[in-house]
């Protein structure tokens, strides 16, 4: 050992030695760091103790640490322990002390915020942690403790990251117990994720916590080893991996050594889970577990909400409404961990970020809507449809908060699938109350809101500074790139998302205001809609509810003068209606009996999404804007057969278009597009990866040409790298080449391809965008936001309006219809107008299996419908003829002049 070190050392012990000797006439130094629950320190005293000493006194950090351990474990005054932990940074900052004793007191700031549920400070802390770089076992607590956060906010898959970048480093550095822990808390998070991602996950770790209690049973807390059982048996009681006998056996395992223990918290909870495990095979005993439950739950314990949810289930099952409602009041109550039943108007939003456990409170939400509208099934009292009402508003209100503080998109589409069933119970009372406006509402509520929300945040960073607007793209680009890279490894995809969430934070910080707007989405409002509405154009809202024995297809039709709702019980044979009718529309129909076949099916139809006379008289000769939901998304109704004597397609009495929704379609058209070029063309024709010439495709952009001039660029020149830097600026862009829809949406060009999620990062300016290509529309569907397809990343990256389709569709009949399409387009004809004429005139030039749907109805178009090119109103034709004027007198001047 060299000398300096020595010298060091021995400073280090008569330093202590003396500063003891100084406190000591108060307290002495042990008192200060081992007794302190012994005597009655303030905060005042703390203050006059470490204000003895220099502020760059190693003492005094060591001191201050220990007070903050004081206040947060024994007094939990956690902002007093916020408090002296910074007093200990300060010092060490002072110091230039940035090693294992920094980072330990920079975790344990971060533990404090924790304790306080402030979560975004918390996660600060940990951050500064892991950046520090010196101790690798809070750094690996840290990336556990973030993912606890994330976990706490409800953003799961992000928390799951998290823990599978913690837990290796623990494992390496960590006492096996440490590790246990970690895995318990990731495995709590696989089970309130609910997929089968998450429960295979959660399984093999759970078997890996087994091992190492199996190798080391005396080293291992029996709290541990119980939580470990829970969360096994809970993964095998979910339905992707389910297993009632796993299950039973794992909770019977803990109860009977939680009960030798006396562990009354673990024997709760096992109570709770049997009761649970019973409840979900409708056993009768499943009460006696839950009632036991209860006598060991005490106001505050962690799963009492569970028990109360469980036993509203359990009386719910058996028709006993009123002792249904009862429970399912306390489990909320007991979510904001209160007793009281709660006015869903004096809720904050601090409140429900600090709900512990957000999923169990939605599955709660959704049950009461179900006991409140079987209780009006049976009574008729239209007090439990407006009690309904509410608790769906207050359901509206706690998504909200929930997906604004998370930024996963998985996330978010989980969430929002959990709250779509709620809505749809909201359309449903809100019908059955005939209330349209509260109607039309949840249904606006309840679809595209994630894609609003996008958009927002992609045009509110153009008004950021260039650079980090530029820098923001770039990140983007790299992860997306890296997703899409086999060869990526997790870790590094996992820190290149972790230096963007960091980016993403700092602008934050800088720009709050940016972030207030994306987070301010009002949906457009029934009485607003028809005052914008013009009197040809007629609007039907679908939703699909399906939590009751018998589904329901409820259905809202909206003109400028009057409204109409439906709500109508759907069979599964008319739920097979819509399955067999896109199977017949996506194939030529080349016999009799297909076709009688399909006029019959399609007829059936029609009568089941236009269910009474004063819907078909309210569309008559009308534009129809059609808003679809979950089944229904990707049916052309154009196709539907309005006749019952014969084969009338709707398309020949009604102009149709589609949007996600009204308050997207709204928000959407009124974003500014600045456009240098009228018409962008690509045409790969043939390809460099063994995929089907497209000769008919140079035909179709060439056509497009005789009534509209632009740019078209053909096989080499139909590169996606040239398509990203010359698309920017048009006003329309048409693909005309090969997509599918396999795992990922893509679209080919002639050297390479397109990824859905590469329009993520990628930004157009088109009124317009013609997606001349097989099943462009078609993509994963997502409940309550609709399907992730190519049209929609166009809509994303900034488009008006998009013509995609919804089969493989023919070329020669794909050329015929672009040609009449742009032919209507030029001679400054509705967008809405322009395609379904094409499609009539198809319609009227062909015959026999030809006039098939297969053939025209397959391109729809979604989003705005007026004219690309605005026809010049009177004013300008009076400006244009006075400035004709005015040159043939200056020029007829000249001209006598020269005379």
């Amino acid at each position: 050992m060299s000398l300096s070190i020595v010298n060091k050392k021995t400073i280090y012990i008569l330093l202590v030695l003396f500063f003891s000797k100084k406190i000591r006439a108060q307290y002495s130094y042990e008192e200060i760091v081992f007794n302190s629950d012994t005597i009655n320190f303030t905060e005042h005293k703390v203050d006059s103790i470490l204000n003895s000493y220099k502020t760059n006194d190693t003492i005094q950090a060591t001191i201050a640490h220990n007070f903050s351990f004081f206040f947060y474990r024994k007094k939990k005054k956690y902002d007093l322990a916020i408090k002296y932990g910074n007093r200990e940074i300060k010092v060490l900052d002072s110091l230039k002390t940035y090693n294992n004793t920094y980072a330990n007191a920079l975790y344990n700031l971060g533990r404090f915020y924790h304790k306080k549920q402030d979560y975004k400070v918390a996660e600060n802390y940990y951050r500064k942690v892991i950046e520090t770089n010196v101790f690798p076992l809070k750094i690996g607590q840290s990336y556990c403790q973030i993912g606890d956060c994330f976990f706490k906010k409800g953003d799961y898959y992000k928390s799951i990251d998290f823990y599978l970048k913690g837990i290796p480093i623990i494992e390496k550095v960590a006492p096996s117990s440490t590790v246990i822990v970690m895995i318990n808390k990731l495995a709590n998070n696989c089970n309130k994720m609910d997929t089968k991602y998450a429960t295979s996950l959660g399984i093999r770790y759970l078997k890996k916590a087994d091992s190492i209690i199996n190798t080391n049973p005396k080293k291992i807390k029996n709290t541990l080893k119980f939580s470990a059982y829970n969360n096994l048996a809970n993964l095998y009681s979910l339905k992707h991996y389910y297993n009632f006998s796993k299950a039973q056996y794992y909770y019977k395992k803990n109860l009977v050594n939680a009960l030798k223990e006396n562990d009354s918290l673990t024997i709760g909870y096992t109570f709770l889970n049997l009761g649970e495990l019973y409840l979900n095979k409708e056993k009768d005993s499943s009460l006696y577990f839950l009632n036991k439950s209860l006598q060991y739950a005490s106001y505050g314990k962690t799963y009492i909400y569970e028990t109360y949810k469980n036993l509203s289930q359990f009386f719910f099952q058996k028709k006993k409404n009123n002792e249904a409602i009862i429970n399912i009041n306390k489990s909320i109550a007991s979510c904001f961990k209160t007793e009281a039943i709660l006015n869903f108007n004096s809720i904050t939003e601090s409140q429900i970020i600090k709900v512990k456990d957000k999923r169990s409170l939605l599955f709660a939400l959704t049950l009461k809507c179900e006991i409140l509208l079987s209780l009006y099934q049976k009574t008729k009292n239209q007090r439990y449809l407006k009690a309904t009402i509410e608790n769906v508003e207050f359901t509206n209100k706690v998504s909200k908060v929930i997906i604004n503080f998370n930024s996963e998109r998985k996330t978010n589409f989980l969430w929002l699938n959990e709250v779509s069933t709620i809505f749809n119970f909201g359309i449903y009372a809100s019908q059955l109350i005939n209330n349209n406006s509260k109607m039309f509402q949840f249904m606006e509520a309840n679809k595209a809101f994630l894609l609003t929300r996008s958009i927002t945040s992609n045009n509110e960073k153009l008004a950021l500074p260039k650079l980090i607007y530029e820098k923001d793209i770039r990140y983007k680009k790299l992860i997306f790139e890296n997703e899409n890279n086999l060869k990526t490894s997790k870790d590094s995809l996992f820190n290149l998302k972790f230096r963007y969430q960091n980016f993403k934070d700092s602008i934050k910080d800088i720009y709050p205001k940016y972030f207030e707007k994306r987070n301010n989405i009002q949906p457009i409002s029934l009485n607003e809609l028809k005052l914008n509405l013009d009197s040809n154009t007629v609007i039907l809202s679908y939703s699909l509810l399906e939590n009751f024995n018998q589904k329901k297809l409820l259905g809202i039709a909206i003109s400028k003068q009057q409204t109409y709702s439906f709500n109508s019980n759907v069979s599964e044979k008319e739920l097979g209606l819509i399955r067999t009718y896109k199977q017949l529309i996506s194939k030529p129909l080349k016999t009799k009996n297909q076709l009688e076949k399909f006029e019959e099916v399609s007829y059936q139809l029609y009568g089941l999404l236009f269910p009474n006379k004063d819907i078909k008289d309210l569309m008559l000769r009308k534009n129809l804007i059609i808003i679809p939901d979950n089944i229904l998304q990707n049916l052309p109704f154009e196709a539907l057969n309005s006749s019952n004597n014969s084969l009338q397609y709707l398309v020949l009495s009604n102009n149709i278009s589609y949007a996600y929704s009204m308050s997207f379609l709204n928000f959407n058209k009124q974003l500014k597009r600045k456009q240098k070029t009228n018409f962008s063309g690509y045409a790969p024709i043939s390809f460099n990866n063994r995929l089907r010439e497209l000769k008919e495709s140079k035909k179709e952009l060439s056509s497009i040409n005789h009534y509209i001039n632009g740019d078209n660029y053909f096989n080499n020149s139909a590169t996606k790298s040239n398509f990203f830097s010359t698309s920017i600026n048009s006003k329309i862009i048409h693909l005309a080449t090969h997509a599918n829809m396999s795992n990922i949406p893509i679209i080919y060009f002639k050297n390479d391809s397109l990824k859905l999620n590469e329009l993520y990062t990628y930004k157009n300016n088109a009124d317009l965008v013609v997606l001349s290509a097989c099943e462009t529309n078609l993509g994963e569907l997502k409940q309550g936001e609709g399907i992730l397809n190519l049209a929609r990343g166009f809509f994303y990256s900034g488009a008006n309006s998009v013509i995609s389709s919804l089969w493989k569709v023919n070329d020669a009949s794909t050329s015929y219809l672009m040609s009449h399409f742009y032919k209507n387009i030029a001679n400054n004809e509705s967008k809405i107008s322009a395609l379904n004429s094409a499609k009539r005139t198809y319609l009227k030039e062909h015959s026999l299996s030809e006039t098939s749907p297969y053939y025209w109805a397959s391109f729809i178009l979604i989003g705005d419908t007026t004219p690309v090119f605005k026809p010049l109103n009177f004013h300008s034709y009076l400006l244009l003829l006075i400035l004709s004027f005015i040159i043939f007198i200056f020029f007829r001047k000249k001209w006598v002049t020269k005379i």
